[in-house]
């Protein structure tokens, strides 16, 4: 009896298990009346999840930024709603670890006197770690095995950590009064260590305000370092780390002389961990017996392993015809489709903007594509891409962009495992002491072994020139152990 031992391998796999689209609906009331909504900027995060089995439910917040005109003026308010969904899948169980893209699809507003009611278009897509186990060969009495080599992904999170950035800046005016306060954060470097995970990158603080009755927009770039608590991610785990900002807050810096230009921006976001653990595994692709055939069943795996990244900085123009232009406000770019090439992946997506004029406000959306170089990237990788503007110049002629693209991958790997295996009797006392054996060009050493009932070794011993594989026909010789 070969006596064959199985065990139970454990891999994950990342996939996409639902799209859905949700709408909102917020009423904001002010204390003027609303007499035109010149310009609403919405920014989603999911602040977390409760997976269950068939289904993961998750809780977000969305942040809006209407500025609007009450007749004589012009007024910027912050609001927040928040938002819940669910996705079904049978894929999903309770230890699913799972992530969120969320954009927003469409934004309309109706008014009426001091109120207006945003109408807010959701596509919220659906990423989860599935759980794979798959009973495998992996040992036997007097049985000849090759193995394969495989890199599994044999553990996989997901945590939501919140960060807040202070900074003190300056603007290039006085400020008599803010109206809006928008920010944007890209990663630049990330790392785990004694339970800390640290962050560093550049955001930009776009702030819009009166002065002395005109209306100025500065952006005001820094760079940003933080520390999170990392202490719940396996330190020896990978990561893939991505940035969202949930609102920025103002406060002035009133000073003495009562010219107002420092203030403090503070900049909330939600930084999203995906963690992962490689390990190394081999698998029984083939067996045979000394004494018997087997009779195998194989099944062909997928797991997902984290591929190629990166991120490059495009400066880009744009053709505008305008007139008096005064500021740009609620800045944004998203990425509406990536393809993976070799070594390099192409974004495509649209940054949007509301150009302010003295005659009222223009909703501007830009298309860009842009090649992105990522070292080791195939077009058979699944890539991702997120765009965040860092600057954003508006003349009467053109518009002045700085881009900032980050690709991330992701590759399905195949392999094939044995799954079970009948033993089938091969009465060996019926074969010759000694053989000699026809061998066909292009056969294997493994082949012509696993038809002799013989190692590999024995085989190559008796027949040391044969080369691997055959590159001619070839008579071999057999010694048969029958004894």
């Amino acid at each position: 009896m070969a006596n064959l031992k199985f065990q139970n391998a454990t891999y994950f796999c990342r996939k996409q298990v639902g799209k859905i689209q949700t709408a909102e609906n917020v009423r904001i009331s002010a204390k003027t009346d609303i007499a035109e909504v010149l310009s609403v900027g919405v920014d989603n995060v999911v602040n977390s999840y409760e997976a269950a089995e068939g289904e993961v439910t998750f809780y977000g917040k969305t942040f809006i930024r209407l500025l609007y005109g009450d007749g004589t003026a012009r007024i910027g308010s912050n609001y927040n709603a928040d938002f819940t969904a669910a996705v079904q899948s049978e894929e999903i169980n309770s230890s699913t670890a799972c992530c969120f893209d969320v954009v927003t699809v469409d934004v309309k507003a109706d008014t009426n006197a001091n109120t207006a009611t945003l109408s807010i278009l959701l596509e919220i897509t659906v990423y989860a770690y599935v759980q794979q186990n798959t009973a495998c060969l992996t040992d036997g009495e007097e049985v000849f095995m090759r193995k394969q080599n495989v890199q599994l992904l044999s553990q996989a999170g997901v945590s939501y950590l919140p960060v807040t950035v202070d900074r003190q800046l300056c603007a290039t005016r006085t400020i008599s009064s803010v109206l809006l306060a928008e920010s944007g954060m890209c990663l630049r470097d990330y790392s785990l260590s004694d339970g800390a995970l640290r962050i560093s990158g550049d955001a930009v603080v776009r702030l819009t305000y009166l002065s002395e009755g005109a209306l100025v927009c500065d952006a005001l770039p820094f760079r940003f370092d933080a520390e999170l608590d990392g202490a719940s991610l396996p330190q020896d785990s990978s990561l893939r780390v991505t940035v969202r900002v949930k609102n920025t807050k103002v406060r002035l810096d009133i000073a003495d002389d009562s010219v107002n230009t420092e203030f403090t921006a503070e900049i909330a976001a939600v930084v999203c961990v995906e963690n992962f653990v490689r390990q190394d595994f081999a698998f029984v692709t083939d067996a045979y017996g000394g004494n018997c055939d087997f009779a195998l069943q194989r099944q062909t795996c997928v797991c997902t392993l984290p591929s190629a990244q990166g991120t490059e900085r495009k400066r880009l123009e744009f053709d505008f015809k305008t007139t008096s232009p005064q500021a740009a406000v609620n800045v944004g770019a998203v990425v509406t489709k990536c393809t993976a090439a070799e070594n390099y992946a192409v974004a495509e997506g649209i940054i949007s903007a509301t150009v302010l004029t003295q005659e009222g406000a223009t909703v501007t959306e830009l298309p860009f594509s842009e090649k992105v170089q990522c070292n080791g990237l195939t077009p058979h990788c699944k890539v991702f891409a997120e765009a965040s503007v860092c600057d954003f110049v508006v003349e009467e002629n053109k518009i002045s962009a700085e881009l900032s693209i980050t690709v991330d991958s992701f590759c399905d790997k195949s392999f094939s495992v044995v799954t079970s295996a009948e033993e089938l009797p091969f009465d060996k006392l019926s074969q010759s002491a000694i053989e000699v054996c026809l061998a066909h060009k292009g056969e294997t050493v493994w082949g012509l072994a696993k038809s002799l009932h013989m190692s590999e070794k024995d085989l190559l011993s008796a027949n040391p020139e044969l080369s691997d594989p055959l590159r001619e026909d070839a008579r071999i010789v057999v010694f048969n152990k029958i004894g």
